[in-house]
């Protein structure tokens, strides 16, 4: 789109007197920024379904979006949209297509970088849906990371009108139907960008969300971390785990290397840390970062009863976090940390409540500080520090965020002031001075006060150093919250272990087992039906939704009592509205509307009922009545703009639309209203939905939803002459045979069903009412069945099965509905033969090359316990398709070394590009796998020469890996002892001994006890009489107690986490390389094949067996 033709029109005022930011003014501006960037894969098409997949700890949503996560080493530069901030101060730019980042913030009083600039676009898999950049600032809405935080969003350039300029980013989110906009705010005569944030709950749900602002800054060993000094306690996610701060006094994580020492500093923090520390409690309003090397930082302020989230997380500052941000993510950029700051949130993960059309909204301040020594505390107006001797010597500093004529500074104990002084501070001119007060008034620090007051005398800060309880206990950390339902003994306690869990989204807990095992207890708990019943509606299974709240409104209005609570009312309306039972739906949604909570929603419900049926004074009536009862659920304001307009009263409908894009510059419908009433050009409009047919489609269906057909067609045909889109394509035909067109009906079903289902992701209930139409008039329409079973597989998926079923009876070789038949059968049906059997059917149906297929099949093969040959026969011969993915490549990898294929593996592993994915961290292992078997395998054929060369490469980091030498690796302890043996081999005797000594005194934590097998024989060849033999019998103590039925995955950050054959693998692994090294090899044996019936693809425990045998 031409910029000659954004500045046409109404938006030209947005621009207007902008070219200059001279003289206090704000210049903004569109333009381009070119970067050199790595390629990204094309997404997969293969719809990824939930599945007990954790991401962040919480559940992993993938669909319906596409996976991204193929980043290739390929650079090419490349140009992205980008908008610009700019004052006297600050020069700010946000990447709209790249999520919407705040790219950079350059304070421009002194060249400091506030947030991590990239000069590269460098993706690997960190985000939820893959690809993922670092740096800048990311908003992560609803989830983290979030789903598009690599793709393009909506965006809108405001003239506030009062001098200040406003860059808005945002979009609706499919997951839950609910919308965002963050606006980034810079005024003329100020150094902070303001920060403002909005979540709006657009559904009828009630849904829970996360918010985190991700910030990035550069790190380096000048660089501290700086939370509020009343700070007492640190936490972990879930918080699990909890540290006093900034020097703990014990393990964290588990982790010793914490103890005493001063984590705030980037360069104290462990190498191996547990990546994050949450400000447990956060009490006052900022968190920032200082670089001392630089007398530079960041301040991060905002109310702390609404922003009260405060965390930092690094990768660790020496080798493996090394090569996470200073090489995986970036060029030449270096290391950062993140300080992260939320709102209505504390914690990763820890979800609030987001009512039906409830609005959230949030304001933080964040600038550049400088020239301040040290940081003491911060807020919207100042920065300041104060630092006392025990002399008596005070060293001041101030920073402001506007200039501050005849400023005062006063130093007070108690009532008496040791200093005072006035001086003109600005955003440019920062405040220091030394002076001496007599040292006995400065003997308690804690008793003394510095405040900066404005000329006028309002304060604007103040400090005092704040003295912490050391011997305070830490709080009790969280325990897993996924007890047996039935064991736990309080009714209520079961019910709330349900609403937890569902509250979080824990990717490993059911949260309807619990409401469950409390409708066993009691069939008519109200509060339980009415979860069950809310679960099923936003199933569409509505007979089952029905019959839960049915029976909790039985007890609720027992011996003829009105509701007081009207979540399962409100709740039981929805449903007989969907069903089209509008005379039920409305006596039912009007009881509902007593109870204060649901009135709102209610209302607005009744409003859409009235417009459905033709009723548009009752519906204006009843729109009113929503927007009384919430001022800020703009779906009821957007309903009430249209029955205005449309009985002729324009001025008014303008009026309110123009509000609620005042609140919400990115909202579709109140811009669109605008446009139908010539009040903004086409242009707007166009420019804010980008051409993406869904944002047209959401669209569509609010108007179609709020009885407004014209409008919906039109919306259709605006999206449909930009890019043709079979779901919407669909629905223009459904609307067709609505107005009794049929003939237009069927001819836009057929168009519709012909068209590639690549990345078509249907999810709303909507939907199935029109695929249901397009079967009456096409039931042969394979695609249809398709598009219907991926809608369903998430609510009803049996109703899925049966439609993707018919999708592959009436087209057999239909290779992503065979697939999707596989990922049902095994993650619903829990029937891996099943499953097996459909993915071989659409691997060989499938002619587009799908890797994923062979990913996806082999882990079913895996929980099989499947033959080796079977597992290896799937990637045999399809080289050129399982190398198009890490997973599949990595697997069939995996499946040649136990087959044999030690050396010819090596041959890709040292020459193809692996790309880093956040937590699986097995691609070194696999190398050193076939390095050590390929260097036993020349040993074993009497090459001891060639075996040193395969042994000494079990300790090289190929650089096409992306991994870099962990500073806890158990493994070195294998490693350095075949390195020592190959050496002996070759009669190299000093370097055989150097090799055993490193070996002997590899650090090997009990949970890789495995690796004290080549401790302890490396440590017998410097000394044949080591003591030892506690050291094996550990080993085998260690297995045994490892043997388990039950695997504990609440916790669980990444993946689908273990599984108890998983677990005992290893356990009976352990116990046979224990007892091999005690000499027992019968029961060494017997332990290995123990090892393999519970995992027969264990790679050690078939070479050591096969050893003995």
């Amino acid at each position: 789109m031409k910029k000659t033709k954004f500045a046409l029109g109404v938006l030209a005022v947005l621009l207007c007197g902008s070219a200059d930011a001279r003289n206090g003014e704000v210049k903004m501006r569109e333009g381009t920024i070119t970067l050199p960037a790595y390629r990204v894969n094309a997404p997969e098409k293969a719809p990824l379904f939930e599945r007990d997949f954790a991401y962040q700890r919480a559940k992993r949503g993938v669909y319906p979006y596409a996976m991204n996560d193929n980043p290739t080493n390929e650079k090419a530069d490349t140009t992205y949209r980008a908008l610009f901030l700019e004052n006297d101060y600050l020069e700010v730019c946000v990447l709209p297509d790249i999520g919407g980042r705040l790219f950079y913030a350059t304070d421009k009083t002194n060249g400091y970088e506030i947030f991590y600039r990239q000069h590269v676009i460098k993706p690997a898999n960190v985000g939820m849906l893959g690809a993922w950049i670092s740096g800048g600032v990311e908003w992560n809405v609803f989830h983290h990371h979030r789903a598009t935080s690599q793709y393009p969003i909506d965006y809108k350039l405001v003239d506030n009108g009062d001098g200040s300029k406003t860059i808005w980013v945002g979009e609706v989110e499919k997951r839950h139907r609910m919308s965002w906009a963050i606006g980034m705010t810079l005024y003329p005569d100020r150094s902070y960008i303001e920060v403002k944030g909005r979540f709006f709950n657009n559904s009828p749900d009630r849904n829970s969300m996360l918010h985190w602002n991700n910030v990035a800054t550069h790190a380096n060993e000048n660089y501290q971390i700086v939370f509020p000094e009343n700070t007492e306690f640190g936490t972990f996610h879930h918080k699990n785990s909890f540290m006093r701060w900034p020097v703990p006094d014990a393990p964290y994580c588990g982790n010793p290397d914490y103890i005493g020492k001063d984590v705030s500093y980037w360069r104290n923090l462990p190498a191996l840390m547990g990546g994050s520390v949450f400000v447990y409690d956060l009490q006052d309003d900022f968190i920032g970062g200082y670089d001392y090397g630089k007398n530079a930082g960041t301040m991060l302020a905002g109310n702390r009863h609404i922003n009260k989230g405060g965390k930092f997380w690094t990768w660790g500052h020496m080798n493996y976090g090394h090569e996470w941000d200073c090489k995986t993510l970036t060029d030449e950029d270096g290391a950062y940390v993140e300080l992260m700051t939320a709102a209505y949130s504390d914690n990763q993960p820890d979800y609030c409540w987001l009512n039906p059309y409830e609005t959230k909204e949030f304001t933080a301040y964040w600038y550049g500080i400088r020239d301040l020594k040290h940081v003491n505390r911060g807020n919207e107006h100042a920065t300041v520090n104060m630092e006392i001797g025990a002399d008596g010597r005070l060293h001041l500093a101030a920073n402001v965020t506007r200039i501050r004529p005849d400023a005062r500074i006063v130093v007070r104990r108690g009532g008496k002031t040791l200093y005072e002084t006035t001086a003109l501070i600005a955003p440019d001119k920062p405040f220091a001075a030394d002076t001496k007060v007599p040292a006995a008034e400065v003997a308690e620090p804690s008793e003394v006060t510095m405040y900066l007051y404005d000329s006028e005398g309002n304060e604007l800060i103040s400090y005092h150093p704040y003295k912490l309880d050391r011997t305070k206990p830490m709080p009790d950390p969280v325990v897993p919250l996924n007890p047996d339902p039935k064991s736990v003994e309080n009714t209520e306690e079961v019910y709330y272990l349900g609403m937890r869990n569902l509250q979080f989204h824990n990717a490993h807990v059911d949260p309807n087992d619990y409401f469950f095992e409390v409708v066993r207890r009691d069939p008519g708990d109200v509060r339980a039906n009415t979860q069950l019943g809310i679960h099923y509606r936003k199933q569409g299974d509505f007979a089952r939704a029905k019959k839960h709240l049915r029976t909790a409104l039985k007890r609720q209005t027992a011996n003829q009592t009105r509701v007081s609570d009207g979540e399962s009312m409100y709740n039981l309306g929805l449903i007989l509205k969907a069903e089209g039972k509008y005379a039920d739906a409305v006596d039912t949604l009007y009881r509902a509307a007593w109870d204060y909570e649901y009135a709102s929603a209610a209302y607005f419900q009744l409003a859409q009922i009235s417009s459905l049926t033709g009723d548009s004074g009752r519906a204006l009536q009843e729109a009113q009545m929503a927007v009384a009862y919430n001022g800020m659920n703009l779906d009821a304001r957007n309903l009430l703009t249209t029955l205005l307009r449309r009985s002729g009263r324009q001025e008014e409908a303008a009026r309110i639309a123009a509000d609620v894009v005042a609140f919400d510059p990115l909202n579709y419908y109140a811009t669109y209203e605008l446009v139908r009433m010539g009040k903004l050009p086409e242009e707007t409009f166009a420019r804010l939905l980008r051409g993406v047919s869904e944002s047209y489609l959401e669209l569509a269906l609010y108007y179609m939803n709020n009885g407004f057909g014209d409008e919906t067609d039109d919306i259709l045909a605006r999206s449909e002459s930009i890019a043709p889109y079979p779901t919407v394509e669909y629905y223009q035909a459904w609307r067709a045979d609505a107005r009794g067109d049929r003939a237009a009906a069927g001819r836009l079903f057929a168009k519709a069903e012909a068209g590639s289902t690549d990345y078509v992701y249907p999810f709303r209930l909507e939907t199935v009412a029109v695929y249901e139409k397009a079967l009456e008039y096409m039931p042969g329409s394979a695609n249809t069945w398709y598009y219907l079973g991926n809608l369903y597989f998430q609510k009803q998926p049996a109703r899925a099965m049966e439609c993707w079923e018919k999708a592959v009876e009436l087209r057999p070789d239909f290779a992503m509905a065979l697939r999707n038949l596989g990922w049902g059968s095994f993650f619903f049906a829990g029937d891996c033969p099943a499953a097996a059997e459909w993915y071989r059917k659409a691997i060989e149906a499938d002619r587009e090359g799908n890797a994923i297929f062979l990913a996806e099949c082999d882990e079913i093969l895996e929980r099989m316990n499947a033959p080796l040959q079977t597992r290896y026969e799937l990637f045999a011969g399809r080289e050129a398709l399982y190398e198009k993915r890490y997973d599949s490549e990595t697997k069939a990898i995996k499946q040649r070394i136990l087959h044999g294929e030690y050396e010819e593996v090596l041959r890709p592993l040292l020459t193809r590009f692996y790309s880093r994915r956040e937590h699986i961290e097995d691609l070194h292992d696999i190398y050193v796998d076939a390095c050590l078997l390929s260097g036993l395998k020349a040993r074993k054929d009497g090459d001891d020469r060639k075996a040193l060369k395969y042994m000494l490469m079990m300790n090289e980091y190929p650089e096409n890996h992306g991994y870099a030498h962990l500073e806890y690796y158990a493994r070195d302890a294998q490693v350095y002892y075949n390195i020592g043996l190959a050496y002996e081999r070759v009669g190299d005797r000093r370097n055989a001994r150097k090799y055993f000594k490193m070996a002997s005194q590899v650090e090997v934590r009990d949970a890789d006890g495995i690796y004290n097998y080549e401790k302890a024989l490396a440590m017998r060849k410097i000394d044949p009489k080591a003591p030892v033999g506690d050291m094996l019998r550990k080993i085998v103590e260690t297995g045994e107690a490892g043997v388990t039925d039950y695997v504990q995955r609440f916790f669980e950050s990444f993946g689908y986490g273990e599984y108890p054959e998983d677990v005992n693998a290893r356990a009976y692994y352990m116990q046979g390389i224990g007892h091999k090294a005690l000499g027992d090899e019968n029961r060494a044996a017997e332990c290995f094949r123990k090892a393999l019936e519970q995992r027969n693809d264990h790679l050690w425990a078939n070479y050591y067996l096969g050893t003995i045998r």
